[in-house]
């Protein structure tokens, strides 16, 4: 007997379309994730040179974080994916909770984004500009730095005031006001934005420090933007994903209630079908007794009479006898 659907199932299969439209979301949102935290690292990994704490991490743990949290997301919603469809009221209850405790996490990776303090940060940047004559490799990693961040010496360009620059290096010759004195500093080329002339009319402003400060910030301040609308979604996929797990457990006991009334009535039938048998077998049996007394008893009724009749008739002699 086919068992009729519940107004719970009906209410499961809306929650469940919620549930899977907002897990089909959190694959997106996971890859989004993914790259936006490779594009934060990709700052870092290019100026990681002047990092003091390069070892602890500080300045890509947000974005890591971004991006193992995101990998693992797509892994997690395969639970809300299978236990949405197979009605499995432990992989939808598990999903729950691996969302609660991501969300979690991400009010972590929310907090290290916003609370980046520029002050330490500041502190933990090293660009060693002393050594730029001197070293090529730090001659190569500061021309890049300069270039691409638009600016000129850690502080300033008056950074390079004094040193010693050989015919090796690609230099620009700058005037410039000092505290009402006319200088010339003799920068490198990568400070001029204007290339390809020795007198650099055109120079890069900004220092580099807090360049690279403003790259982590504006990084940082993206992450968070994001953590934030992420949270807003898992906090709605854990309520669905309850929802659901409370609507397949109420179904469930609803069709077992349901299922064990349609076998209560089955057996009830069954036992009043052969209460029926039984008393119309007892009712034949019953009858044919009594018919089969009642002709016993006419038929030595009539045996009977015989008897009697055959007694007081009178039977003539035989002629031949008298004779």
């Amino acid at each position: 007997m086919k068992i009729p659907k519940t107004e719970t199932e009906y209410n499961m299969k809306s929650i469940r379309f919620l549930l899977l439209t907002v897990t089909t979301m959190f694959i997106i949102i996971a890859g989004l994730m993914i790259v936006l935290g490779f594009s934060v690292y990709s700052h870092y990994h290019t100026f990681s040179y002047f990092y003091q704490s390069t070892s602890n991490g500080q300045f890509f743990t947000p974005s890591i974080l971004c991006i193992v949290m995101g990998m693992f997301l797509l892994v997690v919603t395969l639970f809300g994916f299978f236990g949405s469809l197979k009605r499995s009221t432990c992989l939808v209850n598990l999903y729950a909770v691996i969302l609660a405790l991501m969300l979690i996490g991400k009010l972590v990776v929310v907090i290290l984004a916003f609370t980046l303090d520029t002050q330490t940060l500041r502190d933990l940047i090293s660009i060693p500009v002393s050594e730029y004559a001197s070293d090529p490799e730090i001659e190569m990693e500061i021309d890049r730095l300069q270039v691409c961040l638009n600016c000129c010496g850690s502080n300033s360009y008056l950074d390079y005031v004094g040193m010693d620059f050989t015919a090796n290096h690609s230099t620009v010759v700058v005037s410039t006001n000092v505290n009402g004195d006319q200088m010339v500093v003799v920068v490198p080329e990568s400070c001029c934005i204007s290339r390809g002339e020795e007198i650099c009319t055109t120079m890069r402003a900004n220092n580099c420090k807090t360049a690279l400060i403003n790259v982590f910030v504006q990084n940082s301040s993206v992450i968070g933007v994001l953590g934030v609308s992420v949270m807003f979604i898992q906090l709605l996929g854990v309520i669905f994903a309850l929802l659901l797990a409370r609507c397949i457990r109420k179904m469930k006991s609803e069709k077992a209630f349901i299922s064990w009334k349609v076998k209560e009535q089955v057996i009830l039938a069954r036992q009043n079908e052969e209460e029926q048998n039984t008393r119309h077998t007892s009712e034949q049996n019953t009858r044919h007794t009594s018919e089969q007394n009642t002709r016993h008893t006419s038929e030595q009724n009539t045996h009977h009479t015989s008897d009697q009749n055959t007694d007081g008739v009178y039977i003539p002699p035989n002629e031949s006898s008298i004779a």
